[in-house]
């Protein structure tokens, strides 16, 4: 069986030169009260980073999506643009109430 390398939890001269005085002195206390080496608790950072980023970013799809309604309304003037919308939910409920008769008439 091999034996794996000792942990070490020392910050490498270039990464503490890389990350600054500050950020150094931050990730040295992590690592001193977590016993994670600082490469796994840089990685985790990533990693929350990466979820959060996908959470708080919209997808260019949706970005989009918004840009393309907003252009659809821009020269409607509020009045003109309420009746369009008040029509689009009659129409819906309309059709759901369409279903629900058509659904007890079966029965």
């Amino acid at each position: 069986m091999k034996k794996t390398p000792p942990v070490t939890t020392e910050l490498t001269p270039a990464l503490a030169d890389a990350l600054g005085a500050r950020r150094a002195a931050l990730l040295r206390r992590i690592t001193r009260k977590s016993g994670l080496p600082p490469e796994a608790i840089l990685d985790l950072a990533l990693e929350i980073m990466d979820i959060t980023s996908a959470r708080l970013a919209p997808s260019p799809i949706s970005r989009q999506a918004v840009g393309l309604g907003a252009a659809r309304w821009r020269n409607v003037d509020p009045g003109e643009r309420s009746e369009i919308m008040r029509r689009a939910v009659e129409a819906r409920w309309a059709k759901h109430r369409k279903k629900g008769q058509s659904s007890s008439d079966a029965e």
